[in-house]
């Protein structure tokens, strides 16, 4: 038994043996049923068991208790106690999962994994429609066969790009109500609508118009951007609508990362502590190529262009590959797990991968995110054969299951000697190794390769060196 000295809760194991368990017994699943609690635990093949527990604060292990004298009666009464005080250790939160079908096109690999990842979500919350940058509304075809086979409901979502005072909102909520009928198995309409501080206001009286028009008993959805977590008038706003969805994923700052797990643990405190209502917070698994202008402004964004017409890693002027490193996500979905932030309802992606799609991870390392088990990243590197005798290309392989970041260096050792370095790796020399240094952090998935440079000699010489500082 142990406890802490903060007077916190006692730990204990509660220890015995199973008279008569054999080994096919023994195998099988045991329960310990304690106040209604069913708690598994695992026997030996001797019959022994040890199931810890944990005592809360002025629980029954810490009262005086009169025991009858016998010894085998006090063993007896000394294991009820603990039984009747002992609760099932703390176990991390299991959030719902919903994910984002953002796609403009529904192509074949969209049903494909619309089937194969049901089994992860609660919902898929679809882009229904959408407000441009010039006030004109717009709906997205989609397919209600494939959504209705996926087994999981459905949450229309319409994007506003266009500033609320650039267009006729009453006109847009005629457009919204009409978009509603569309989906009648759906409860709730989401409006994605990315405004300044000074809008807040004038959004919330937009929402207020726009569920005054809707069907009664149909809710209300809004994402809500970190910027706005510090305006007074986000009070304003979340009480028009049932639920919220935090972003934590952001390209308005190209300078960083796509996702920062510090802020992004500061905001989710932040709305935990604001509003009384249910929350969501939206996670990427995608990366982009963004564009910018001469004054350092995103002129444009790239979000599902192959990689094969830009190759990864790779800077051509003022553009840059932002991504979200499946490790550092996963760590911030633990810490969720583990600390169950208040009103916290569970987790949105941003957005269903698909297999081929080459700015997202690969469907196999957001199963395993979700569900911690992640395995190893394998990298390794390789010579192989150039284009001519004398020459041979680095190649860097990602033989693993897990989508993983590009390493710091790779290391041609001699008789090899380094030409030239691609794909986000510049050459350097340190005595007679030739050292292909990472000059952008880019994501390199499963069972993919890129050439990261060129090396002089000839085939079966050479070895490469993998350096992840």
């Amino acid at each position: 038994m142990r406890s802490g000295e903060d007077g916190g809760e006692l730990g204990a194991a509660i220890r015995g043996r199973i008279a008569g368990a054999t080994t096919a017994k023994a195998k099988q699943p045991h329960l310990l049923v304690v106040n209604g609690v069913a708690m598994p635990f695992s026997v030996n093949p001797d019959g022994s068991f040890a199931r810890p527990c944990a005592f809360p604060p002025a629980a029954n292990a810490g009262q005086i208790l009169r025991l009858p004298v016998s010894a085998h009666h006090l063993l007896v009464a000394l294991l009820a106690a603990m039984l009747l005080a002992c609760q099932e250790p703390a176990v991390p939160t299991l959030f719902e999962h919903d994910a984002y079908v953002w796609q403009h096109r529904w192509q074949p690999a969209l049903l494909a994994a619309l089937r194969d990842s049901a089994d992860l979500l609660r919902a898929w919350r679809i882009l229904a429609g959408e407000v441009d940058g010039r006030a004109r509304f717009r709906r997205i075809a989609v397919d209600p066969a494939a959504i209705t086979a996926s087994g999981r409901p459905a949450i229309p979502v319409v994007r506003i790009a266009a500033p609320l005072a650039t267009f006729d909102q009453a006109a847009l909520i005629a457009d919204l109500v009409a978009l509603r009928r569309d989906w009648p198995a759906s409860t709730t309409l989401e409006i994605d609508h990315d405004c300044g501080t000074r809008q807040l206001a004038d959004y919330a009286r937009f929402l207020v118009a726009l569920r005054r028009a809707l069907p009664p008993g149909q809710r209300l959805s809004l994402t809500v951007l970190p910027d706005w977590l510090g305006a007074r008038e986000l009070d304003g706003l979340l009480a028009t609508v049932d639920e919220a969805v935090l972003q934590l994923h952001s390209l308005d700052q190209p300078a960083r990362r796509l996702f920062d797990p510090a802020s992004a643990r500061a905001w989710t405190a932040s709305l935990a502590r604001r509003t009384d209502k249910p929350f969501r917070v939206a996670l990427p698994n995608y990366g982009s190529r963004v564009v910018l202008d001469g004054q350092g402004r995103i002129a444009a964004i790239e979000s599902e262009v192959p990689f094969a017409e830009r190759p990864v890693g790779e800077v051509p002027g003022e553009s840059r590959e932002l991504f979200a490193a499946p490790a550092t996500v996963s760590a911030f979905l633990r810490w969720l797990e583990k600390t169950s932030p208040p009103h916290l309802a569970g987790v949105v992606w941003f957005r269903l991968p698909l297999a081929g799609d080459q700015r997202a991870w690969t469907p196999a390392t957001w199963r395993a995110v979700i569900t911690d088990r992640e395995t190893p990243v394998r990298l390794t590197g390789e010579l192989q054969p150039g284009d001519s005798p004398d020459q041979q290309t680095v190649v860097l392989r990602n033989a693993g299951a897990m989508d993983g970041t590009l390493p710091a260096a790779l290391i041609v050792k001699a008789p090899c000697r380094g030409m030239a370095g691609r794909n986000g790796y510049v050459l350097e020399r340190e005595g007679d190794d030739s050292v292909f240094l990472r000059s952008q952090q880019a994501l390199l998935r499963a069972g993919s390769e890129v050439i990261v440079g060129l090396a002089a000699c000839r085939s079966g010489t050479g070895r490469v060196r993998i350096e992840s500082r």
